[in-house]
């Protein structure tokens, strides 16, 4: 199982075939935020630690694909996102 303080913010999250799924935007107690998706599509969605198979550099491996986060109730949600103009 991996650490909490191995995770931080901006990390590149893979899937267990090797399939980007997103990144870390928020380390949790239980775990860590994914967003996944682009834009008006953006889901955030919590993993807990045992989810994560090992952390190489800043990416995440997780023992799993993307149907386990989507099937599950994993989709949380997050204040509204900054934009500047």
């Amino acid at each position: 199982m991996a650490e909490r303080s191995e995770l931080h913010e901006g990390m590149v999250v893979w899937t267990h075939r090797g399939e980007k799924l997103g990144h870390v935007v928020e380390v949790t107690d239980e775990g860590f935020i994914v967003e996944k998706g682009l834009l008006v599509w953006r889901k955030d969605y919590a993993v807990p630690l045992d989810d994560v198979r090992e952390i190489v550099a800043d990416e995440v491996y997780l023992h799993h694909g993307p149907d386990s986060l989507l099937s599950g109730p994993r989709e949380v949600t997050r204040p509204a996102r900054r934009t500047t103009h």
